[in-house]
């Protein structure tokens, strides 16, 4: 007889450990030979023998002589022991790093409960790259040697080695490797380049979260391969991975991380392959959550921004899914009114899970219902929508809450499917998992074509399993003008100039000299592409793929906004199938096996599930709690009038001042990390109104200095912070007056000083400071007495919170643009007239750029963005300073307490489960443009700065309108559209304020994650006056960032100052 050469597809999860048998054939069209569910235990690996064992045999009913070719595990093992910070080994890391991010060291971001756990020692020592891959110091072999003897000694034996910007340059990693294989070869390592993309933190996070794990990962694994070897089977051995594909022992041993959150992910391959569709929405209901996800070519759609595991922050690869709860052990509360009238249904997401037989209505003998809950299965049964158990029971359920618990799961359903669909069409929606009992599948989902149960939908996640195929990724950043000839491109613009008609503008010219460029731009572009696509294929082909089955599943260009050189990210992933060659030497003969049967009480005892598969809480209690442990009142120091500032005081900052950014300045996210760290450590960080810092001023001789980063969001969260740049830039400053006796534009002590001219300029390529003194100490009868933001919109929020907090200094209520905007002659005090010299520059190796006297503040634009490219894209940037009557009447007064207010009403509104949108609106007397999904996104990239649109379509009550955005990093202009895509009115426009947010959350959204899909609010909010003044406008308003005359600025509320959070006088 012939013998049946099978796959074994194992997926454990919390409560059930599930297994099937395929066997596979050419085409994808493998058959499924048996499928068992047994309970998951408590040590994993006799679970898993188990459920191999019931498969195998049951299999052999049909095919009595079967060979087993591998078998393919798939566990949320790894995440539930972080969340429960079980078994988990204390990690070191070795940060390649320079003068770099030494703010911010390791686990600077981590939940603080997390820490004593799996912290060890960290060192920060020379190394690391700029973005373009140059040095911003060589690696010193004696240091990290110095590094390992102290880990040796502390006996700590995992290692993590991240540089900055190693996702771009990796050879200074594999250096430190390299050193420590032969200085400490019992250690572990991870390098962060094998593992995650830009973000140093995210990556770092991702590194260590994996070598934290690799003892138990050893000893689970060493389970599973006993489990099977004991069943006589000695075939490979493989584990998926959170993309749908799976990886062998060996490399799982190394990345278990990579196998994170392959539950779901399982769910939803096997969902494809069980339904023949390759395209469309998953739902996978089990017994407490729902997982929905899409699938793209068969293959789980990624997420595309950083992912949380039990509150860490990480950009490992992992799919796009959604989980609420909703399972088929779901509780079904009733809210009834003051009659007695039932009006309302909830269902979850309190489950009883594991323990559904001993809650459910369906489940007990006849009437003995007294102690028992409505579920939701008992909801379906009574709905008819399925036969289970004792379905007599659910007669005494009201049939009003049987036809509303129906109606809840729908629109429950219905509302993250909208949110999960990428494109307006509707798509097919595959329902898997055990609960898919509870949906009506003839009452059509709003979103669906075609509603899906295949058969053997209860075992989706082990078919997952089974299924072969491995990838490789490769997600980097190329300057495309590197990849330009310059002497072709040159050549052609001279051409188009001779061609061109005689005395053209300007303005002309630089247009036709884009358009020859571009051509040139989208010919890297493919070519950038294709080479990205050929590095990925070697990637899987080395991962056991057939070359001819590789293909290409995803596929993604963005251009990064403030980089020079056109620089774009470029992300391609590939697939192909197993090399069956290479497990076919093997074949394990199979002969049935004795199976002991296990009860639920010998099953690993599971309780209230209150996190997904991946780590994510659906407990919004827990959220609740979280932030009800840091709320505060604002605290105000009755003496000084000021007020100092709380973790919630931080939280809420954060949150404010991303709306206020308008999709521009960056995430405040590293400068929340960086204040709460401040706060920890027992520093202050005090606020002062402008009303008081003018009542106590001296007129002459207090200053005040204005603090910014300045460069590329996008390498603040690689670089991070340096601790030194800002104070760096304002001790610059002051040298200037206190040494160089700087006066009118003239330094006078010129001693080792170069000065260079040129067109309206006067500068020093690097000002090296003759005497460092504290900043509060006089000098030339001057004297710093506050700081304040050159933008309270994005990153630049927190700057002067952190020179507050290291310097003691207070920081001023007031910014210079109530918002962002992306060039520094758009900041107030320069539009009202002061002087915008001298400003200084300063990065983190030490480089101090100065302009002495510019006569055009475009100019100062123009020339600190040229340096700052020089400085790797960061900056720390003072401009020139201010006095107490510049602060009353060339400021935006009260803008860290505008942002404060915004904060505080969206965390208010999620503790209280309110609408975080309506609470925006009502604080900001804001105007709801449309709430939507984006359905277009257009991007590209000139003069250093992120360009497009995005186009909206309505939703809920705005379907059927559509509103379209431009953006210069920033989001300028909104304008509704016709059905036809046509502008049909200006809706608002720059400077007012154009907020787009996440329609749940009310979080800001940034314009370098906007993406196709996404469901999101968009607010305008009114602008300070400072801001709409007929100066102003000629600074900031629609014409000045090119749009034609016939956008007028027509304020979109009346604006209203709320005043400060302090007391405007003692």
């Amino acid at each position: 007889m012939e013998v049946k050469k099978v796959i074994v597809g194992v997926d454990v999860g919390g409560t059930n450990t599930d297994a099937v048998v395929i066997h596979p054939k050419s085409g994808n069209k493998h058959e499924i030979l048996s499928k068992v569910k047994t309970f998951t235990t408590a040590d994993i690996t006799t679970g898993v023998q188990l459920a191999v064992t019931r498969s195998l045999n049951e299999a052999q009913i049909k095919y009595s002589k079967i060979a087993v070719l591998q078998v393919n595990i798939g566990t949320t093992h790894f995440v539930n022991a972080v969340v429960q910070l079980k078994n988990l080994a204390k990690v070191s890391v070795i940060r390649l790093c320079g003068t770099s991010s030494i703010k911010l060291p390791p686990f600077g971001d981590f939940p603080e409960h997390i820490l004593p756990v799996v912290q060890g020692k960290c060192f920060l020592v020379n190394g690391g790259y700029q973005f373009d891959g140059k040095e911003i110091s060589p690696v010193d072999d004696n240091e990290i040697v110095s590094c390992l003897k102290e880990l040796k000694s502390l006996d700590i034996k995992h290692i993590v080695v991240s540089g900055i910007f190693s996702s771009v340059r990796c050879d200074q990693e594999l250096k430190v490797k390299h050193i420590i294989d032969e200085h400490y070869p019992e250690a572990s390592i991870t390098l962060s380049h094998t593992l995650g993309q830009l973000g140093i933190l995210e990556r770092e996070n991702a590194a260590i979260l994996n070598e934290c794990i690799k003892p138990l990962c050893q000893i689970t694994i060493k389970g599973f391969r006993s489990a099977i070897k004991e069943l006589g089977l000695e075939c490979p051995l493989f584990l998926t991975q959170n993309d749908g594909t799976i990886i062998s022992e060996e490399h799982a041993l190394k990345y278990p991380v990579y196998s994170f959150a392959s539950g779901p992910t399982n769910s939803m391959r096997g969902a494809a392959f069980l339904s023949g569709v390759k395209d469309a929405i998953v739902v996978d209901i089990g017994g407490t959550t729902s997982d929905i996800g899409v699938i793209k070519s068969g293959f789980p759609r990624e997420a595309s921004s950083q992912v949380r595991i039990a509150g860490i922050r990480t950009n490992i690869r992992m799919s796009d899914v959604i989980s609420i709860g909703l399972g088929g052990g779901s509780y079904v509360g009733v809210k009834k009114d003051e009659t007695g009238k039932i009006v309302d249904v909830s269902v979850g997401p309190l489950s009883s899970g594991y323990n559904l037989q001993n809650e459910a209505y369906v489940f007990a003998d006849d009437g003995n219902i007294s102690t028992r809950k409505i579920t939701a299965t008992d909801i379906a049964v009574a709905a008819g929508l399925t036969k289970l158990g004792n379905g007599k029971n659910t007669s005494a359920i009201p049939e009003d809450v049987v036809t509303l618990g129906i109606a809840k799961i729908k629109v429950m359903l219905e509302t993250v499917i909208d949110q999960m669909r990428f494109s307006g069409e509707e798509m097919p929606i595959i329902f898997v998992g055990g609960g898919s009992i509870l949906v009506d599948m003839k009452n059509k989902i709003n979103g669906a074509c075609q509603m899906l149960i295949p058969d053997h939908y209860d075992a989706a996640n082990a078919v997952g399993a089974a299924l072969s195929q491995v990838s490789g990724t490769v997600d980097h950043i190329i300057n495309l003008a590197e990849m330009v000839d310059d002497d072709e491109l040159q050549r052609d613009i001279f051409m188009a100039r001779l061609n061109s008609e005689p005395c053209i503008s300007a303005v002309e010219e630089r247009f036709m000299e884009e358009k020859v460029r571009k051509k040139y731009l989208v010919q890297a572009r493919s070519q950038a592409l294709e080479e990205s696509f050929q590095q990925a294929k070697e990637l899987a082909i080395l991962a056991g793929a057939k070359p001819e089955t590789v293909a290409i599943t995803e596929k993604s260009d963005v251009a990064l906004s403030y980089l020079p050189g056109n620089a774009t990210r470029i992300k391609v992933k590939v697939v192909g199938d197993l090399q069956v060659d290479v497990t076919d030497q093997v074949l394990s003969l199979y002969c049935e096996k004795e199976v002991k049967i296990y009860t639920p009480s010998e099953a690993t005892e599971v309780q209230k599930q209150t996190v997904t598969a991946s780590g994510q809480s659906f407990d919004s209690e827990s959220e609740r709690s979280s932030l009800l442990s840091i709320y505060s009142e604002p605290h105000i120091d009755n003496m000084t009038g000021e007020w100092i500032l709380s973790e919630w005081d931080i939280e809420c900052i954060s949150i404010g001042a991303g709306i206020l950014g308008c999709g521009g300045g960056g995430s405040p996210y590293i400068g929340r990390v960086l204040a709460l760290r401040c706060l920890r450590e027992g520093k202050k960080i005090r606020v002062k109104t402008p009303d008081i810092v003018y009542e106590t001023a001296h007129a002459e001789k207090d200053i005040f200095l204005i603090n910014a980063f300045m460069g590329a969001p996008l390498i603040f969260i690689e670089k991070l912070k340096s601790g030194n740049d800002t104070i760096a830039a304002m001790e610059c400053l002051m040298d200037l007056f206190r040494t160089g006796d700087f006066h009118e534009g003239i330094l006078k002590n010129m001693e080792n000083v170069v000065i260079k001219e040129e067109t309206g300029l006067t500068y020093i390529d690097d000002y090296r400071i003759n005497a460092t003194e504290n900043l509060t100490s006089e000098f030339n009868n001057k004297r710093l007495a506050a700081v304040l933001s050159a933008e309270i919109g994005g990153i630049n929020s927190f700057e002067p919170l952190l020179v507050s907090a290291e310097s003691n200094l207070p920081v001023v209520d007031c910014d210079g643009m109530g918002r962002a905007f992306p060039e520094l002659q758009m900041f107030a005090p320069l539009i009202y007239g002061m002087r915008c010299y001298p400003s200084t520059l300063a990065d983190d190796t030490g480089r101090r750029a100065v302009v002495l006297k510019c006569d055009d503040p475009k100019r100062l634009e123009n020339h600190f963005r040229n340096v700052v490219v020089e400085m790797g894209c960061s900056a720390a940037v003072v401009l020139s300073f201010l006095n107490k009557e510049d602060l009353m009447n060339k400021t935006v007064k009260y803008s860290l307490s505008r942002a404060w207010r915004i904060g505080s009403s969206v965390l208010k509104a999620r503790m209280r489960n309110e609408s975080p949108v309506n609470a925006i609106i009502k604080q900001e007397k804001g105007k709801l443009l449309i709430v939507g999904k984006i359905s277009d996104v257009l991007r590209e990239t000139t003069g250093g700065f992120n360009r497009g649109f995005l186009n909206i379509e309505g939703l809920e009550n705005y379907q059927g309108k559509y509103v379209s955005i431009e953006f210069q990093n920033e989001f300028l202009l909104a304008r509704s559209l016709t059905a036809g895509g046509q502008f049909s009115s200006v809706l608002a426009c720059v400077p007012d304020l154009i907020a787009v947010v996440d329609s749940d959350t009310g979080y800001p959204i940034v314009t370098e994650d906007i993406r196709y899909g996404l469901r999101v609010t968009v607010i305008a909010m009114a602008s300070s006056p400072m801001m709409t003044s007929e100066q102003a406008l000629k600074f900031v308003g629609p014409q000045a960032f090119g749009f034609p005359e016939d956008v007028k600025y027509i304020p979109v509320s009346e604006y209203v100052e709320f005043g400060p959070v302090g007391p405007i006088s003692l």
